[in-house]
This record gives C-alpha cells, sequence and structure tokens, in this order.
C-alpha cells in the first residue's frame, strides 16, 4: 500500500515532463523578420537664387552729440528750478536759476575796479600835462638859482654879503636842480605808468566780463529745442563752482552707437571708402526710423568697431542712453539663396534632397532678409535654382539619412511606421 503511494506521483511527473518535451519539439519555428530602414518626415523649400541685399542686426544704445551739462558759474544757492527730467523744452525757454544775490555783489565791486582805473588813467594824463607845461618853469627857476649863486659869490668877494647868504643860494640852486630832475623823471616814467594803469584796467575789465557772464549763467536758458536728460538739484539746494545743475540734448541730431562685429569691419569701411551710402531701420515703439551710418571710431576691441548712425528724421520715440535694435543694409549680393534659419545644421550646411535620401552641402552664410518672417541669406556653387532644400530642423541629420517630404501641414517630425 506504502509503494503505490510513492509511485503514483513520480509516474505523474515523469508523464508530465515527457509531454512538455514532446510539445517543445513539435512547436513551428518562427519566421525572422527582414530589418526595416526608418524614413523621417520632413519639410523642403524649391531655392531660388538671386541678387538680394543681406541686412547685420545690431544693438545700438542713443547717443547725442550735443549733450549740454550747465554747470554752476559759481558758489551760490538754487532758487527756483522749471524743468522736470523727460520734459521737452523750447530754444530760449528758463530752465533753473540760481540766487542772483551771490553773483550780483561780484559784479558790482568788478565794475568799481573799472570805474576806479578809468579815473587814474585821467588823472595820469592830467598829471602829465601838467608836467610838460611846468618843465619850461623849472629850468629858468635853475637858470634864476644859478644866477644869484654866481651873484652873491662875486658879492662875497667885495664883503657885500655874508657866507651864509651864499650858502643859502647854494642850497636854493641845488632843490631847484632835484626838482627840475624829478620833473623828467615824471615825464619820462609816464608811459610806464600809463601801461601800468592799463594794464591793470584790462584785469578789471576782465573780472567785470567773468562776473557778468556768471551772473548771466546763473540763468540756464534751454540753447535748442530738446529734452531734459537729467536734473541734479532742487530747490534750495547750495551749489559749489563747476557743479553739474541740468542736462538736456536736442530733438535733432541723435545718433545711435552699435558694434559691428570683426568679420563685418572690412565689408563696411570698404562701402564707405567708396562714398557709398549704407541705410539702416529701428523699430521703437511702433515707429520705423531711418537711419543712415555717418561714421567709424577711431579706435578698435577684439568684439569688433563701433559704428555711429544718424536718425534722419526729429522722432521722440528716442532717449538718450536707450538700447535699439537695428537692421543695417549691406551691399547687394549676387546668387544669394533666401532660406528659413531652420535649414541650416551645425552652422555652415544645409541639406538638399536627392532620390529621397539627405546630402550635406556647405555654405556660407551671408546674414538675414529683412521682412515680417525674417530669413537666413547662404550662398554656395553646389546648389542650383530648383534644388530642394530641408527646412525641417533634424538632430541626427547626416549625408544619406532616407527622408520623405511631407506637406507643411504635416504631423510633427519623425520617423515613418
Amino acid at each position: 500500500m506504502n509503494k503505490k503511494k510513492i509511485l503514483l506521483p513520480l509516474l505523474l511527473l515523469a508523464l508530465g515532463i515527457g509531454g512538455f518535451a514532446a510539445l517543445k519539439a513539435t512547436r513551428p519555428k518562427p519566421v525572422a523578420a527582414a530589418p526595416q530602414e526608418q524614413v523621417w518626415r520632413v519639410e523642403t523649400v524649391s531655392i531660388e537664387p538671386a541678387a538680394r541685399s543681406p541686412v547685420l542686426t545690431l544693438n545700438a544704445r542713443v547717443e547725442s552729440p550735443a549733450l549740454t551739462r550747465a554747470a554752476a558759474p559759481g558758489i551760490g544757492r538754487v532758487s527756483r528750478v522749471l524743468a522736470l527730467e523727460g520734459q521737452a523744452v523750447r530754444r530760449g525757454q528758463l530752465l533753473l536759476e540760481l540766487d542772483p544775490r551771490d553773483f550780483e555783489p561780484r559784479v558790482s565791486q568788478a565794475r568799481a575796479q573799472v570805474q576806479e582805473l578809468q579815473a587814474a588813467l585821467e588823472s595820469e594824463r592830467l598829471r602829465h600835462a601838467a608836467d610838460l607845461d611846468q618843465l619850461d618853469q623849472e629850468r629858468r627857476l635853475l637858470e634864476f638859482a644859478a644866477a644869484d649863486v654866481e651873484r652873491f659869490e662875486r658879492l662875497r668877494q667885495e664883503n657885500f654879503y655874508s657866507q651864509a647868504a651864499v650858502d643859502q643860494s647854494r642850497q636854493t640852486l641845488a632843490r631847484q636842480q632835484i626838482n627840475l630832475r624829478n620833473r623828467e623823471l615824471a615825464i619820462q616814467d609816464h608811459e610806464a605808468r600809463m601801461a601800468q594803469l592799463r594794464a591793470r584796467l584790462t584785469q578789471a575789465q576782465a573780472n567785470l566780463e567773468q562776473a557778468e557772464l556768471a551772473l548771466a549763467r546763473s540763468r540756464v536758458i534751454a540753447p535748442f529745442d530738446g529734452i531734459v536728460a537729467e536734473r541734479l538739484v532742487a530747490e534750495g539746494d547750495q551749489v559749489n563752482t563747476g557743479q553739474t545743475l541740468i542736462s538736456l540734448y536736442p530733438t535733432a541730431g541723435l545718433e545711435l552707437r552699435a558694434k559691428i562685429p570683426a568679420p563685418y569691419e572690412a565689408e563696411i569701411q570698404s562701402e564707405l571708402k567708396r562714398g557709398r551710402t549704407l541705410e539702416a531701420i529701428a523699430d521703437v515703439g511702433g515707429e520705423r526710423i531711418g537711419l543712415r551710418l555717418v561714421r567709424m571710431s577711431g579706435a578698435a576691441d577684439t568684439r569688433g568697431l563701433d559704428a555711429f548712425f544718424r536718425v534722419q528724421s526729429a522722432t521722440t520715440q528716442l532717449r538718450v542712453g536707450g538700447l535699439v535694435t537695428l537692421l543695417l543694409q549691406r551691399p547687394v549680393v549676387q546668387d544669394a539663396i533666401a532660406l528659413p534659419y531652420s535649414a541650416l545644421h551645425a552652422g555652415r550646411y544645409v541639406y538638399r534632397v536627392e532620390a529621397g535620401r539627405l546630402r550635406a552641402i556647405p555654405v556660407q552664410v551671408l546674414g538675414e532678409q529683412a521682412g515680417e518672417r525674417p530669413l537666413l541669406l547662404v550662398k554656395s556653387e553646389a546648389l542650383r535654382p530648383g534644388d530642394q532644400v530641408m527646412v525641417t530642423q533634424l538632430p541626427n541629420a547626416v549625408t544619406g539619412l532616407r527622408v520623405a517630404v511631407v506637406k507643411p501641414e504635416a504631423d510633427a517630425v519623425g520617423p515613418t511606421p
């Protein structure tokens, strides 16, 4: 009884193993699937080489060569400020005023010095006229004194006069000689004294002009129609000589400074040397602003060379110090090809579709073509009119990759099933 209980499970196990082995041996062999190449769906455009003008996109800063900074002509206090930052002002408009009491006393002192020296000059002219008139009198008096000495000495020898009287006459003669010499020196020194007085008068007049100019400049008047760029003081402030009070710039004559990248420097400078006009445009606040390249900077750095663009017409959209993106119209290039930016791979290749496969074509990037939809301009001798160039950005694009051209409204890029 016990042997049957042990053999039965073993028999069932052996039958199960044998059945599994029979099924495995008689199962059908699977057919090996043939490998299938992936086909990537892409979009293409038919190229048309033509004469096109590329543009160079530049970031520029608004500047004004005529930016004016009004400074304090002297130490004083601000009495009135009539202009605010960003305010449009007219030529001749009063913008700021310093207290005139800080400048008027200097004008009075300088004017008094001028008047004093003018009076001194007139007095010197009168004194010189008197010296000339009295010179003959001094000479006659000297002759009289000499005659008295001679007469008194002769009479002294005859004992008619004492020695004291003779000495007195000699003293009178000596004094008269001194008086005559002093008169002659005064006449000779006249021109020197006049020159000295004239020099002092010139200095005093210069001081008067400076004082009057400081008084006039204590009232800051707009020299042109413009915009107040910055106001640096308020009413009641104490200011020092040379301290900037307010700055403004004219609305006309604004310039934009932009950095021309080093690869384009030679091309731009060559066009300017030929006398050609290079135009640019900028869109600021919805207003299209025309620009013209007028000159290049005198110093360059590793990033490129600064270029200055003159605004062609007055505008209220530009402010000094603002940043503006402009498009510089470059010279026309023959056989240029316009493509979407997505057509460029690795910065120097486009892919032409040939018999359902890609072929990498090296191209020269010329720049951008302006328009509502900016396009990339390239050039290559290997491309011909009518060639189909892929405009789908494929990260794995290589020569020989199989592709299928689809319409623009097709599904997203991916391999066909």
